[in-house]
């Protein structure tokens, strides 16, 4: 049977992704020092050492004492059902806790809750709100998924000038997949200027970090030496690394760069592709 996906599915599911491929979840795991610091970092090994109910029973009175970074992990546990059931009502009400402090990851949280709400319509409203004040604060993952919502139109007016500016901001802070969209925004146009050189720069920043998508971009730029050098070993190189991730297209781009580089050559650069951590020269 087929079945027909709408324009607001194809949306919501590239949201989905942004907001939990980047953390929207995830507990928080420092405190600031004194005895209710050490109560908070006990809690914190407790959940290390998968014992949830003993995390629970730690951050709990805290929480309840309003610690925000309690309220948050509470929150957490019950929206991933550790050492309690799993219920949504009470995921959002601990966020909404630590959100009226000003803890950025419960600001993201409590929006993200709103845009994906299990049997409901999204809340827009809500989630626009908090999720602006997250991006405010300075939290990446925020910032871009607003930059996301505002290119989209999703939920909020389509604005694709303040859409890149918010992604830029969190490509600034080294946030990987706005790093990645910077890259296709600056190559198209979208938003504001074309540039290419610009676009090989925020595609390389990304590869650097291991994303797929991003050293397949940047692969294919060596080759051809759009707003890079050309360069066929480096071209190889991060293909090579994106292949290795299972990027098909990479599979394919490699093919052809492969037929203008040595066979000596070919091997070397294998043994470091092989070798590289995200972060490391290239």
């Amino acid at each position: 049977m087929n079945v027909k996906i709408t324009t607001r599915q194809r949306i919501r599911a590239v949201l989905l992704a942004a907001l939990f491929f980047m953390g929207a979840s995830g507990l928080v795991a420092g405190w600031a020092g004194g005895a209710r610091a050490d109560a908070f970092a006990d809690g914190y090994a407790a959940y290390q050492r998968l014992d949830f109910k003993g995390a629970i029973k730690i951050w709990r009175p805290l929480a309840e004492a309003g610690h925000a970074r309690a309220q948050f992990n509470m929150g957490t546990m019950y929206d991933e059902g550790r050492g309690v059931e799993r219920d949504n009502a009470k995921a959002r009400a601990w966020w909404l806790k630590a959100a009226r402090q000003d803890l950025p990851e419960a600001l993201h949280n409590l929006a993200s809750s709103y845009l994906f709400r299990d049997g409901g319509d999204a809340d827009h409203e809500m989630a626009v709100k908090w999720m602006t004040r997250a991006a405010e604060l300075g939290l990446a993952r925020s910032q871009y998924t607003l930059g996301k919502m505002l290119m989209a139109g999703h939920g909020v007016p389509k604005d694709e000038a303040a859409g890149r500016a918010w992604i830029e901001k969190a490509a600034m802070q080294g946030d990987r997949r706005a790093q990645y969209n910077m890259g296709k925004l600056a190559r198209d146009g979208t938003g504001g200027p074309k540039d290419i050189k610009a676009a090989a720069q925020w595609f390389l920043k990304a590869a650097r970090q291991g994303y797929a998508k991003a050293q397949n971009h940047i692969g294919v730029r060596y080759a051809k030496g759009n707003g890079i050098e050309q360069d066929d070993e480096k071209a190889y190189f991060w293909l090579t690394l994106a292949s290795d991730q299972g990027h098909q297209l990479a599979k394919i781009n490699r093919q052809t760069v492969m037929a203008r580089v040595s066979p000596a050559k070919l091997a070397e650069i294998e043994r470091r592709a092989l070798a590289w951590k995200p972060g490391q020269p290239e």
